[in-house]
């Protein structure tokens, strides 16, 4: 055994271990566009054809079925003879699924899943053959990422460029799913590791013959396979420079037309012969639905943040986030890389134009590799350039904007990632590859166990209800909803109300249900909205299990352009999706309940502008809150006050608006509580209450006094007015004359 290949053989088998991990951790169908892909394959193993695509028909493949072809026919040969009746079963979507909203707290789910761990038998075990078959795929890209790598720089340079690629988690994820980029992202590798040979060792019509075929196998497996065309282009014209051997070049280029004639052009043929198109990428367009605003330098600005995370670990339908901290400290590693790069290349591009200009001498070992790393070096960063312009392209069209889709470039990325980390260390490399790929194979040990799995993972189940729990009694059927719990907070606009509901299963329903959680302004208006299958999309109420209590928590989103200062309150429910049937609620003793409100907290977009000047007051209650001003309606019915708060309040108050006439009578009041609650305001904030004055009786001409003040709805105690010690704790506020 050769020690130069002892790290592959140490990272592929950590490799295929995790990537077990990761299969099993992704549930079937979860991983991104996982279900579609095998739709496609399952259409080929049962019909021996390819689809003709349709955007007006509902397919199990959807826009995979405007893919080449190569990925999924093999994926045919594999499962055909494996029993796939119960397909409809396990693909039963999730009508709530949140896919692509990284930022939801549940229904992460983009399938129904009556288990999670399920037999390997029928449908379950096609689509772990299938995963089997990618994950080999992988092992042959980290082969030739570590046999290009190994041609650049010693072993430990070898280790780091395959270990960035072989544990980078997302890299993992989609190794460990069914989807044709693992194929051209194996093809793809094994030309850049050709072509790295090539650059050193010049034609050979072998090594022309190899590119040949495997660059027309990765035109058929994904049409990324076509972008390392101008870079085969590109280097084979420079070494025909190089070498003078332009016979060599011109056999590549007769050995790739014929290679692609062969072996893809009838799948482009078919295309134009079907949709009028080489590519079929408006078909495709057509079924994956275009893109309705214009696509703008500024989108690419906006979405770049997504894309980025997409490349490094965005699992599940591309809404299953890890650790915040992973994503910066690969921005860092990134920017490590492309500065070791920048100062390479300013050590190298000198000495080479001193060397060929102005000594005009014959290329010494060191100067060729130092060449031999420049024309490299550019060779990887036209892939990667090339590969980045043609997913932008396919972003413009629609809405694709993933990271993952430079993985067909990978081994490029991956060499020049190794190559810029490197520089900067100078001394024992084997320390620094080990230890970097050391940590990033932990890190990638740890993501599925607490970031993957747990988003498919019901919410537990228990006996009683927990004593910080909010108790509540609601019957919706089948369920009861007995308690809640959410953070007594105040919220602001975009942010989640975090609440969990407890149900109580009486009994499996007939019918699959789903819950409600809608945030309410005042007026009754839904400010945001939730609508779920129980356990965030885990569980369904035809087959949960009775005499249980479920913990169910939800993040509810607040529109980003709601505004106000209120109380939040939650109403709560369950319907029929297909029907859209509600369940009407009934309480403990079987009355009707109109509708099931909660109290989760505040809501304030901020309100009028902070209090610049604390002392300009009308008056202080309790050093806790300022009267700041008054507006009275001409009719003497509307009053609007404005506070703001100037010490601590841990009870919710109300306001008190008394009207008196000249004999000290209470002629008309106007109590009301502030639509946001007094413990939810910050210190500062300007509030203000609005109070409609009501008289009993008609006034006579003549002078009130309006006099306003606070009390604890509870104790009745007022607050102390920080006036005269006779005042009642009531301010007078202002005579209203009556004529």
């Amino acid at each position: 055994m050769s020690y130069r290949w002892l790290p592959l053989y140490v990272i592929a088998g950590v490799f295929v271990v995790l990537c077990a991990l990761y299969a099993f951790a992704t549930p079937i169908f979860e991983a991104s566009d996982e279900l579609w892909h095998f739709g496609m394959v399952d259409y080929i193993a049962t019909n021996r054809t390819l689809p003709v695509q349709n955007p007006d028909i509902e397919t199990r493949y959807e826009q995979e079925g405007s893919q080449p072809p190569l990925y999924y026919a093999i994926g045919a040969l594999l499962i055909h003879r494996i029993d796939r009746s119960d397909y409809d079963t396990h693909a039963r979507m999730n009508p709530h699924a949140r896919v692509g909203i990284p930022g939801s707290v549940r229904n992460k789910n983009i399938v129904l899943h009556e288990q999670l761990n399920l037999p390997l038998q029928q449908t379950v075990l096609a689509v772990y053959v299938l995963r089997a078959f990618s994950v080999l795929l992988g092992m042959v890209t980290l082969i030739a990422v570590y046999a290009a790598a190994i041609n650049l720089g010693g072993s430990s340079y070898a280790a780091l460029a395959t270990g960035l690629v072989a544990f980078n988690p997302m890299f993992l994820f989609i190794t460990a799913s069914v989807n044709n980029d693992n194929m051209v992202t194996m093809l793809n590798s094994l030309v850049i590791w050709q072509l790295v040979v090539m650059a050193w060792h010049g034609f050979r019509w072998q090594r022309s013959l190899f590119i040949a075929i495997v660059i027309s196998l990765a035109s058929l497996s994904k049409l990324s396979g076509n972008v390392l065309v101008p870079a085969i282009v590109a280097l084979a014209t420079y070494v025909a420079w190089r070498d003078n051997h332009w016979r060599g070049f011109i056999t590549l280029g007769v050995l790739m037309a014929v290679a692609w004639a062969v072996i893809a052009g009838w799948w482009y043929w078919r295309n134009i012969q079907l949709y009028g198109e080489l590519f079929g990428t408006q078909m495709m367009v057509a079924v994956a639905g275009p893109r309705m605003e214009p696509f703008t330098f500024q989108t690419i600005l906006d979405e770049f943040e997504g894309f980025r995370i997409a490349y490094w670990g965005l699992f599940g339908g591309v809404n299953v986030l890890t650790f915040q901290v992973y994503y910066r400290l690969m921005d860092l590693l990134v920017i490590a890389a492309v500065g070791g790069l920048a100062f390479a290349l300013r050590d190298v591009l000198p000495y080479l134009w001193r060397t060929m200009t102005r000594y005009r001498r014959p290329l010494t070992i060191l100067d060729a590799l130092n060449l031999y790393w420049l024309v490299t070096a550019v060779l990887f960063t036209l892939i990667f350039v090339t590969g980045l312009v043609s997913v932008i392209v396919w972003t413009a069209q629609t809405y694709a904007s993933q990271g993952r889709l430079l993985f067909p470039f990978v081994a490029a990325s991956g060499l020049l990632l190794a190559s810029g980390l490197m520089y900067w260390w100078r001394g024992k490399k084997w320390h620094f590859a080990a230890a970097l790929v050391g940590a990033y194979a932990v890190f990638a040990l740890v993501v599925p166990f607490v970031s993957i799995r747990p988003a498919y993972t019901a919410p537990p189940t228990i006996t009683e209800l927990p004593d910080d729990v909010n108790p509540v009694y609601a019957r919706y059927g089948d369920v009861a909803l007995v308690g809640y719990r959410t953070d007594d907070r105040r919220y602001e606009p975009g942010e989640q109300v975090l609440v969990t509901v407890y149900w109580e299963v009486l009994e499996p329903s007939e019918r699959d249900l789903s819950a409600f959680l809608t945030a309410l302004n005042p007026a009754g208006d839904a400010i945001g909205k939730v609508d779920t299958y129980p356990g965030g999309g885990t569980l369904t109420t035809s087959t949960w299990d009775a005499g249980t209590i479920i913990a169910d928590t939800y993040g509810i989103p607040l529109g980003a352009e709601t505004n106000g200062q209120f109380d939040l309150r939650m109403q709560v429910g369950w319907w029929h999706y297909p029907t859209e049937d509600v369940i009407e609620p009934i309480d403990a003793n079987g009355n009707s309940i109109e509708s099931v409100i909660l109290d989760v907290g505040g809501f304030s977009d901020g309100g009028l502008p902070p209090v610049r000047n604390p002392f300009f007051r009308l008056a202080n209650f309790n050093r806790q809150i300022h009267l700041l001003g008054y507006a009275i309606g001409a009719d003497n019915h509307e009053l609007t006050l404005r506070w703001s708060r100037a010490g601590n309040i841990d009870d919710d108050l109300t306001v008190f608006v008394q009207v008196l006439d000249a004999d000290g009578n209470i002629v008309g009041q106007g109590d009301a509580p502030p639509a946001l609650s007094t413990s939810y305001w910050e210190r500062g904030e300007v509030v203000s209450t609005r109070h409609t004055m009501n008289y009993p009786e008609p006034l006579d001409s003549g002078d009130y006094q309006v006099l306003v003040g606070w009390y604890d709805p509870i104790e009745g105690d007022r607050l102390l007015l920080r006036r005269d010690a006779d005042a009642d704790n009531a301010f007078p506020l202002a005579t209203i004359t009556v004529p």
